[in-house]
């Protein structure tokens, strides 16, 4: 019976605040291993190319709409595979990984509409019209690992430049990594005691007799006004859940209103019945 509404409002709950949190740090940490890696693997295909006087990164072909970048990491992507420093699929990996990159960086906004008050714009396939997954938990630890194995797979084969950046962005990671676990920790709580609450008030809306709940929905489109505040008819059918034992968040969900203004109705029918 629980549906949708949110009788919080729009504010996120404390477990979608920790949540966002969290993809915020792992976005993070995908941005910067798969940009450090996509520089280190065209460097140094780039000065190993210009010692052997070759230049691996350019077919030849006349240039098109693919942009100039992702045409050089594609012949780099082969080159690696060439190398043997990685498998074709670890080279379809390393493509979907800085496409993700790239989703993160132009449209990151698909990466949390799932979450919150707005989730029904959430991306939908327009064939199935099913909702498509956006956000990879496992992206930035997926991204660690390929980037640490290529670097390896690198050494040795190819000329090596220093880079300061692993090094700048090391606090940062150790940060990042530290909160993403807390917060991992802080979610599934969250999570779990709000499906204990949807399951509890699930239950006591269940046991509502049958003809309570046909009546207030019978009743429901003219008890609310336009200002969405309950009328008298409104007040009726609230009075009614709360006769059949309804607690406040239960009325909220059956009648579609605030926790707030269900509480509010609450203190009135029990009023109500002292009187």
């Amino acid at each position: 019976m629980v549906n949708n509404h949110r009788p919080h409002g729009r504010t996120p709950a404390s477990w979608e605040a920790d949540l966002l949190k969290l993809r915020a740090f792992e976005m993070v940490l995908v941005l910067f291993y798969m940009e450090d890696l996509k520089k280190f693997i065209l460097t140094a295909i780039e000065f190993t190319d210009k010692l052997n006087g070759v230049n691996r990164l350019d077919d030849g072909e006349p240039k098109t709409k693919e942009p100039k970048e992702s045409k050089k990491i594609k012949l780099a992507r082969a080159v690696l595979v060439s190398e043997g420093v990685i498998n074709q699929a670890e080279s379809n990996e390393l493509k979907n990984l800085l496409d993700y990159r790239n989703t993160i960086g132009h449209e990151i906004h698909n990466l949390t509409v799932d979450v919150g008050a707005y989730s029904g714009l959430t991306r939908r396939d327009p064939k199935t019209f099913k909702p498509i997954p956006a956000y990879d938990y496992s992206s930035a630890k997926r991204a660690k690992q390929l980037r640490q194995r290529i670097m390896t797979g690198m050494t040795g084969k190819f000329v090596i430049s220093v880079s300061m950046a692993s090094l700048s962005f090391e606090a940062a990671e150790k940060t990042y990594t530290a909160e993403i676990k807390r917060l991992k920790a802080r979610v599934n709580k969250g999570i779990d005691r709000a499906n204990a609450v949807i399951s509890e008030t699930n239950r006591i809306i269940d046991f509502i007799p049958k003809s309570v709940i046909e009546s207030v929905q019978l009743d429901h489109p003219w008890a609310i006004n336009e200002n969405g505040k309950l009328n008298k008819l409104g007040a009726s059918c609230a009075f009614r859940l709360f006769d059949a034992h309804a607690t406040p968040l239960a009325v909220s969900y059956v009648m579609r209103i605030s926790l707030r203004s269900a509480n509010l109705w609450f203190k009135k029918w029990q009023t109500a019945r002292i009187v």
